[in-house]
């Protein structure tokens, strides 16, 4: 299963996220300019190749330019030049790709704390195969942790093997988040296939307004359940919501 927590300090606010899902099969893939870790998306650039490689992913790139173009360019490809292919790459993926962060856990104390307005919100829970619905889809997988900067070759590689190490890699101080991420070719709303909804899992603090829009769903193929304290633990438990029935979780 894959989640996403979701939350808002304005009720009314949560209720739309949770009928994007649940009524129009949307979700958003945000673009990765607006994450607020400053070590997101790096990515060494390694320009170590020979020359009929080099010659190769140019004339990949340009199929309109010609050998004179080539020499030209290749004479000129500088320590200068290097650094701006190194920004410039990065610039393009930056703003045009889109990021949908999932994580395989939705019993995470932190998560809640952070994701979902400190256990206010909702985790909805989907299928895998989600990932093969969502429109526009480019790359996906699990995120790997490491405290290394992933490298890549830059004439060597393709443009898919840049994408998941710019895209699917963080510092090990987040693997606590075991995060799934989506990349889509551009950043904005998607689409996605409804059926792959299996779970809404409310926070230990949901309101009961944020309860009510989640009532029809009660007995269908979706499971309801909403979080609730262990009494000798620090940690959730999840509770099956039943109709007409309200509980506060952090009692």
């Amino acid at each position: 299963m894959l989640y996403k927590y979701v939350g808002h300090e304005n009720t009314d606010e949560v209720i739309k996220y949770l009928k994007c899902f649940i009524d129009d099969g949307t979700i958003y893939a945000s673009q990765p300019l607006s994450f607020n870790d400053p070590a997101e998306f790096k990515v060494n650039i390694n320009f170590d190749a020979t020359k009929e490689e080099i010659r190769k992913k140019y004339f990949l790139d340009n199929p309109k330019l010609t050998e004179k173009d080539f020499s030209h360019w290749h004479k000129n490809f500088d320590d200068q030049a290097k650094w701006y292919a190194k920004y410039s790459t990065r610039e393009a993926f930056l703003t045009r790709f889109g990021t949908i962060c999932l994580t395989r856990d939705c019993n995470n104390f932190l998560m809640w704390s952070h994701y979902a307005r400190h256990h206010t919100g909702f985790c909805i829970g989907f299928d895998d195969s989600i990932a093969d619905s969502v429109d526009d889809r480019s790359v996906y997988g699990d995120v790997n942790y490491s405290t290394s900067i992933p490298s890549i070759y830059y004439f060597k590689e393709g443009i898919e093997k840049l994408a998941k190490a710019l895209f699917l890699n963080k510092g090990a101080s987040w693997a606590y988040e075991q995060e799934f991420r989506i990349i889509t070719n551009y950043w904005g709303v998607k689409k996605f296939e409804k059926s792959t909804i299996k779970e809404v899992v409310l926070g230990c603090r949901a309101p009961a307004k944020l309860q009510d829009q989640l009532v029809h769903l009660i007995g269908t193929e979706i499971q309801v359940n909403k979080m609730a304290l262990s009494s000798d633990h620090y940690a959730l438990k999840k509770i099956a919501l039943e109709k007409d029935v309200y509980f506060q979780g952090d009692a």
